[in-house]
């Protein structure tokens, strides 16, 4: 059976379990919505979450699910600043959800709607809600010395060949610090200075600083680099490519509510979110992006060839850096501005 047609019956199957079912037995919801409207970024991701997620949720309790993409921070904040607020969700990167908390664009979420099965710690915030993982890690090509380390990604007599690395600094100072020998636990409070120090060792030995993910996957396959900073997503559905999950950096992507969302519409939303707990959900979706959810347990729900495959499988999740959002909110500026000089300064 293809993964197309697997993820089909498996929906059909989860959905049919769900259909007799109260939408949450022990919460007493005051009149839900029949509609709201969630922001996202687009895409294969959104077409994995409509198929996981909202298309049954729909199904079970006749409430409509609008979409716009693609979002954007700036988007949220007009939104919000206009008074002028139709999305009940909207999905933000951890950088800007704690510049959205501190300027009040945010509502408190009401987990005790939600009710979620059980979820990562770190996915259940006050203002957010952690729907997924993504990972940016070390890629190179089948046939080519692996590495297992950012000091053997650094080490480029020991590993000859080309170099890329994600043109911003929010992955790539940690990795520099990495292949200077700081253990994850000691990488924040972020030492700009010996960061910056390391990234000149390996600087003249990268071809390209990429600002698009697909162009790290296209670098490895047509041999224009020998190791490249990737996301797990853009590489794991290439056969040729590999991924080390060692010393990768770890990041969640959230939903949030906007402030001022109209409140039976918000919700329908949370409602909605119990489902993104659901591992056997989130299996289905993690098969089609390779960008697991929340759930402790959706490994076990993953095909046998991909359950240490992802950002979460137990053997990966604790040997790698999670993202520090609010350092970056509290230092981002300073250090955005010193790494554009950096590069005029090459």
């Amino acid at each position: 059976m293809t993964m197309a047609r697997r993820f089909t019956a498996a929906a059909m199957a989860i959905s049919c379990l769900f259909v007799a079912t109260v939408v949450h037995p022990t919460i007493a919801v005051s009149e839900p919505a029949k509609k709201f409207i969630v922001g996202d970024s687009g895409g294969a991701s959104h077409d994995a979450s409509v198929e996981a997620f909202f298309k049954p949720f729909t199904e079970r309790t006749g409430i409509q699910i609008d979409y716009v993409s693609p979002t954007s921070f700036g988007k949220l904040r007009a939104m919000v600043e206009s008074g002028n607020v139709t999305a009940s969700l909207w999905d933000m990167n951890s950088q800007t959800l704690e510049q959205a908390v501190s300027l009040g664009l945010l509502e408190k979420l009401n987990w005790k709607l939600i009710n979620p099965l059980s979820v990562f710690p770190e996915t259940r915030q006050d203002y957010a809600f952690g729907q997924s993982y993504f990972s940016t890690g070390m890629a190179w090509k089948k046939g080519t010395q692996p590495i297992e380390t950012w000091a053997d990604f650094w080490n480029v007599e020991k590993f000859p060949g080309k170099r890329c690395l994600r043109d911003e600094p929010e992955s790539v100072l940690p990795a520099a610090l990495m292949a200077d020998g700081v253990p994850l636990d000691k990488i924040y409070p972020l030492d700009v200075d010996r960061a910056f120090r390391s990234l000149e060792r390996i600087a003249p030995n990268v071809s390209v600083w990429w600002t698009s993910g697909q162009q790290a996957a296209t670098l490895l396959a047509d041999n224009e680099v020998a190791y490249c900073m990737a996301w797990n997503g853009r590489i794991m559905p290439r056969p040729e490519l590999e991924f080390n999950y060692n010393q990768a950096l770890l990041d969640i992507a959230w939903w949030v509510v906007p402030k001022g969302a109209p409140a039976q519409e918000v919700e329908a939303a949370m409602l909605a979110l119990h489902d993104w707990t659901v591992p056997e959900k989130q299996a289905l979706q993690a098969e089609r992006v390779f960008y697991p959810g929340n759930s402790p347990q959706m490994a076990q729900y993953l095909p046998e060839q991909l359950k240490d495959k992802m950002p979460t499988s137990p053997k990966n999740k604790d040997r790698q850096l999670l993202s520090n959002g609010k350092w970056w909110f509290e230092n981002g500026d300073a250090v955005a501005q010193r790494w554009q000089e950096w590069k005029l300064a090459r």
